[in-house]
């Protein structure tokens, strides 16, 4: 068994994880749900990926990945170009998922997701306002926030199992 540092282990490694739910969140953001008989979009579904952001030792890779995950569903949801790359550096900025000490239990992971959730709508609303210069309508990002909601245990739990299967051995005590 090889010793090693919990920096050296997980430098580089985090983000590739990190880099590998938010990939497929946004692809799954920018799909339309028909639910009893309404069509909606699971557009705050990448905020999830921000808030369980992994913990590593630089944050210069997270902040461009985190950007380039922005414009990329900026561009896939044909909204307002920066919009969301704002609202991700921003969640990312205040909540600084990087900087915990130790790993999320599911409570503390969603009393943070529900705050930046509540920041990404806000936010979302106000920024859609001022870029396309009309109200948008409230209840779709309501529809969103309930949805992503609903499904935030699901990534949590899918997180946490390809935290384990991507970790190193060593690392986990197996």
């Amino acid at each position: 068994m090889v010793m090693r540092g919990l920096s050296q282990s997980t430098q580089g490694n985090g983000h590739w994880k990190g880099i590998l739910l938010m990939t497929f969140l946004v692809f799954i953001s920018i799909l339309n749900v028909n639910f009893l008989g309404r069509s909606f979009s699971l557009i705050c579904l990448p905020v999830i990926g921000i808030c369980l952001w992994p913990r590593t030792d630089g944050a210069i890779v997270s902040i461009l990945a985190i950007l380039i995950f922005g414009l990329l569903l900026d561009l896939l949801s044909a909204g307002p170009l920066g919009l969301w790359a704002l609202i991700f550096l921003s969640i990312f900025a205040i909540f600084r998922p990087h900087m915990r000490m130790k790993s999320h239990t599911f409570g503390s992971a969603f009393g943070q997701w529900l705050l930046a959730l509540s920041f990404a709508v806000i936010a979302s609303y106000f920024l859609g306002w001022f870029a396309r210069q009309s109200r948008p309508d409230f209840m779709p990002l309501l529809y969103q926030a309930v949805a992503a909601t609903v499904l935030f245990p699901a990534i949590y739990a899918l997180r946490h199992l390809g935290k384990n299967l991507l970790s190193d051995a060593d690392m986990r005590g197996a």
